[in-house]
């Protein structure tokens, strides 16, 4: 194989090694969105979950630490889901509702 024909290989199987990273990464969030909040609360917190805290990816209750550390750098959006008087809130109307089993 010449040098350029290696060049390109391996930069083909880093590229394709890329693309797999970024599948698997949007994969791991759904799945750990999908273990807390309702679909609106995670649609407003993705975002500022890939922004600030990807690191923390799939570890729900770190990635939950790690938006309310930084708090002040989230989207409106997030910061109303985040905010302590709607969990507070929520928590409360949650434990009131009539449980529905099937």
């Amino acid at each position: 194989m010449t040098a350029s024909a290696d060049h390109s290989a391996r930069r083909f199987r880093l590229r394709i090694a890329s693309l797999a990273a970024a599948a698997l990464c949007a994969t791991v969030t759904v799945n750990a969105a999908s273990a807390q909040g309702t679909p609106e609360e995670r649609r407003a917190c993705k975002p500022d979950v890939m922004r600030l805290c990807r690191s923390e990816i799939p570890n729900v209750p770190r990635i939950t630490a790690c938006l309310i550390a930084k708090r002040p750098q989230l989207s409106e959006a997030c910061a109303k889901v985040m905010s302590p008087d709607r969990h507070s809130n929520a928590a409360h109307s949650r434990s009131s509702r009539p449980v529905v089993t099937q």
